[in-house]
């Protein structure tokens, strides 16, 4: 929000999604070489339930930052996709040297295990936190964004553009065919494709910065961006 305040742009901050940490007791790490995490809420649910001397593997810098913040000291951070997560696992690590502990949600990580399965590790997957739906009613929702245009939304993962679009009211969604909609990934821009935009353009990397770099020139304080 302060990012994208910072460019001129007047910031509508929107939940589409509420975590909540679920771990209630240690995790059993004997046996375990490193700790995969592809969300910064795995991270939280996680603190004060693994020894912060186990090594963190991360999916991008943000997670990273998150985890050294909250103690973990051997953090190392992947270029920000669950693909890339993978291919240091595979670079840096080896399936002899033991388990590795993917932390998660239910329904997510799936294809990541299975994809390090596949080379030969061996993969605890574990849900430590849960994501429900958060976006708010719609009278609420309306009176967030208001009556100006938008120019933009950001959608930071596939999930959060699921739920916006999902549980957007009929009024609100033709008044946003103007805007433009920044996509993280290809997976979130093709989710976003089943709704009418001005455009939809994907990051160049899966990153903060990325995403706004395509606001454009700075100076718009008239119009919104819904994050």
């Amino acid at each position: 929000m302060a990012a994208v305040t910072a460019l001129g742009w007047r910031a509508v901050g929107l939940p589409a999604l509420c975590a909540e940490p679920i771990l209630r007791a240690p995790l059993p790490v004997r046996g375990v070489q490193a700790i995969l995490v592809t969300s910064g809420q795995a991270v939280t649910a996680l603190a004060g339930w693994v020894p912060v001397d186990m090594p963190v593997l991360a999916v991008g810098a943000a997670t990273a930052r998150r985890a050294r913040a909250a103690g973990f000291a051997h953090v190392t951070p992947a270029e920000g996709t669950a693909d890339a997560l993978a291919d240091l696992v595979r670079a840096e690590w080896r399936p002899a040297g033991g388990a590795l502990l993917l932390a998660t949600a239910p329904g997510y990580g799936r294809d990541l295990a299975e994809a390090l399965r596949r080379s030969g590790f061996r993969v605890l997957r574990r849900c430590v936190y849960r994501i429900r739906p958060g976006m708010p009613p719609a009278d609420i929702l309306r009176e967030m964004i208001g009556r100006e245009a938008v120019a933009a939304a950001l959608f930071f993962s596939a999930e959060t553009a699921r739920q916006f679009l999902r549980h957007l009211p009929r009024d609100v969604r033709d008044r946003l065919r103007g805007a433009r909609a920044i996509a993280i990934s290809d997976k979130a821009a093709e989710i976003l494709a089943t709704m009418e935009w001005r455009e939809i353009v994907r990051a160049a990397r899966p990153d903060q910065a990325a995403m706004l770099d395509l606001l454009g020139v700075a100076g718009q304080a008239e119009r919104s961006v819904v994050r």
